[in-house]
């Protein structure tokens, strides 16, 4: 799943808050007793490198000036590299926001180089300024380490967006298959029956002033054929539009670990006949829906039994509860339900969560036991 544009600008803003390291060379500036003409550049030029840092995870950054990110990186290391200089060993270096911004601002084949530069660069630095080997060897590692785990994280984010390119394209793909497949079982189904009964209306058209019993004849053919026809699409369409429990607990435990709920399913019963199991799956489809869309739940649990001749599902979650609104999903439901002879409830629990259960009656005739295990 690709990243919304919610979760873009708080990544964003997340950057930006970054900039609460810069309270510590601050308040260091303002209350150690240097210059006030050094106070004044220190001030300067974290001033600079802030504005900069911002503009760089606000509007550059996959933005309208991205145009502007060599500019910024260059721009925002040169004030750095100045600040460190001008800093005393003991307030560390600031370094590592330029390595930030140029993991971020290329690819990883260029980044990586840059990234391994700049460490050795602070490193540098420190050792110019007056501080110990072993903090610039730490500096180093920690500014290396830092550049390296943005590059790491660009790499997750672009392997995200290409999945959520590819995902998005098999979907597109797989529909239009289906349209194919069922396009061509319709032709199949249809072109001969109209076929015969175009001839045969062409024949009767014929017959009807000379022979008009053979007429007859060929317009109750074609009354036979048509209703063949009709039937044959019927029960096309029914095999298209019926789902089944195995189909329906897939795709529901996708959907819920997609959305961050924990989906338990149980079943406990022998095989259904296939109205019956239709049913139960329509009921999972539209409960999980119902889950995605309106619980806020973290768990869901769903339940499939069969005793004393009735079968039943059960979908459970521990969201807020309430009651449904009365949407087209839960009236087809119940029209469903209703249709063969069962009972659907929808309510809220005692404490949290919403529970929806339908029942249906079995036929008498028995059928072959095929245990099914979630």
């Amino acid at each position: 799943m690709g990243l919304n544009a919610r979760w873009v600008k708080l990544g964003r803003l997340f950057m930006v808050a970054w900039l609460a390291f810069f309270l510590f060379p601050v308040g260091a500036i303002l209350t150690e007793p240097f210059r006030v003409d050094s106070k004044l550049i220190g001030l300067a030029l974290l001033l600079a490198s802030g504005a900069i840092w911002a503009w760089f995870w606000t509007r550059i950054v996959s933005g309208p000036d991205r145009r502007f990110a060599t500019a910024a990186v260059i721009a925002n290391a040169l004030l750095l590299v100045i600040f460190t200089l001008r800093t005393p060993p003991q307030y560390g270096s600031l370094f590592f926001y330029a390595l930030v911004m140029a993991a971020a601002a290329y690819r990883w084949r260029v980044a990586i180089p840059i990234a391994v530069a700049g460490a050795i660069l602070a490193g540098s630095m420190d050792v110019v300024r007056g501080t110990t080997l072993l903090n610039a060897l730490g500096d180093f590692i920690n500014d290396l380490l830092v550049g390296l785990a943005v590059v790491a994280g660009r790499l997750l984010i672009e392997a995200n967006q290409q999945l959520s390119l590819a995902r998005e394209q098999i979907a597109r793909l797989a529909v239009g298959e289906e349209r194919l497949r069922f396009a061509r079982d319709l032709h199949d189904l249809l072109g001969h029956s109209l076929s015969v009964i175009a001839l045969k209306s062409e024949l009767a058209g014929r017959l009807i002033k000379s022979t008009p019993g053979l007429a007859a004849h060929e317009v109750d053919d074609i009354e036979s054929v048509a209703r063949d026809a009709l039937r044959e699409v019927r029960e096309a369409v029914a095999g298209y539009r019926q789902p089944s429990l195995k189909a329906e607990l897939a795709g529901a435990r996708e959907a819920l670990t997609a959305a961050g709920v924990e989906l338990r399913a149980e079943e406990d019963h022998p095989a259904l006949p296939a109205a019956v199991e239709a049913v139960l799956a329509w009921t999972v489809r539209e409960g999980v829906t119902n889950v995605m869309r309106h619980s806020q739940a973290k768990r869901c649990a769903i339940r499939i039994t069969s005793r004393d001749g009735r079968a039943s599902v059960d979908v459970i979650d521990d969201g807020r509860g309430g009651f449904p609104e009365a949407g087209s999903g839960l009236r087809g439901l119940e029209e469903r339900v209703l249709e063969r002879g069962g009972t659907l409830t929808a309510e809220p629990l005692p404490h949290e969560g919403f529970r929806l259960r339908v029942t249906l009656p079995l036929p008498d005739v028995p059928l072959p036991v095929d245990r099914v295990t979630a």
